[in-house]
């Protein structure tokens, strides 16, 4: 009898370990695969990215709209050459040209756009780069002011792209996203 309950009780103990194990690697953020054939896939697959860098490295958060406007403006909703060849969802330069780059169509002799393993990977450098690039200084003051809107934090975007309409190409796809996702 003893030698039963004892049985029991292991073999329901590994049964529970088995069950607490499985719960919580499904709740540990995984990087997407980054496939998509449509534009409300390759939010979701952005915001996976997003939620992989929070859970796994200390970084401040930034506005999720803002960061998702521009990975589809820059990538082309991924299917930019860059997005797909390089990984890279927000057309992030380097001037370090020993690092991994591709370089543009009008092939610039001083800089390239990064390459990186994993499209969580751009994510990663964008967000630092809005929490510790010089130029972006204006975003992280009205962002510890409580500003919120991406309509306005854009506006503090100037260094990130040389286009004169980028605002209203970002703010457009902006109303995009909140309207049809």
């Amino acid at each position: 009898m003893v030698v039963t309950v004892i049985i029991f009780f292991t073999l329901s103990f590994y049964e529970y370990k088995d069950q607490v194990i499985s719960q919580a690697e499904a709740s540990v953020p995984k990087k997407p695969n980054f496939e998509h054939s449509n534009n409300k896939q390759f939010l979701d697959n952005v915001k996976q990215c997003v939620g992989y860098v929070y859970f796994y490295n200390n970084v401040k958060e930034v506005n999720l709209e803002l960061l998702l406007a521009q990975a589809a403006l820059e990538s082309g909703w991924g299917s930019s050459r860059f997005a797909i060849e390089g990984n890279n969802l927000f057309g992030i330069r380097t001037y370090d040209l020993k690092e991994p780059h591709m370089l543009p169509s009008n092939n610039p002799k001083k800089w390239g756009v990064k390459v990186y393993m994993h499209e969580c990977d751009s994510v990663l450098n964008y967000i630092n780069v809005l929490n510790n690039g010089s130029a972006f200084k204006d975003y992280r003051k009205m962002r510890e002011e409580g500003i919120t809107d991406p309509f306005i934090l854009v506006e503090t975007l100037d260094a990130y792209a040389t286009d004169k309409d980028y605002f209203s190409k970002v703010k457009s796809i902006l109303r995009k996203i909140k309207k049809d996702y």
